[in-house]
């Protein structure tokens, strides 16, 4: 129980923390986007995806900022739209709890570290 944690760990659940909430973050805001501006955004969105998908190390990460560009530009489209925006706060929702439980993770083993 008074175990130390290993750095490694300590800084992998770090990592996971700020990349989960910085992403929730992201995803609710592009979920606020509505009209044409998404389809802009959702555009740019896309083309970035697809840009850092092309290294193997960051093909996951480039997919999911695809997804998340067609998401958004798909949000303009009437069928659609409700179910593309659906996903995108359920996504971000999802991504902000899972970096909370991470951030928590992580304040409690630096603080046995210290």
């Amino acid at each position: 129980m008074g175990d130390l944690v290993p750095r490694k760990t300590v800084v992998k659940q770090g990592g996971l923390a700020l990349g989960g909430l910085a992403g929730g973050i992201a995803l609710l805001a592009l979920h606020a986007i509505a009209g044409v501006p998404a389809l802009i955004v959702g555009g740019i969105v896309a083309v970035i995806g697809l840009a850092v998908s092309g290294s193997r190390e960051d093909r996951a990460a480039g997919m999911i900022t695809l997804g998340a560009g067609i998401l958004t530009a798909a949000r303009i489209l009437p069928l659609i739209g409700g179910l593309a925006g659906t996903l995108l706060t359920i996504s971000g929702i999802g991504l902000l709890v899972m970096g909370g439980i991470n951030l928590y993770k992580f304040i409690k083993n630096y603080r046995q570290r210290m």
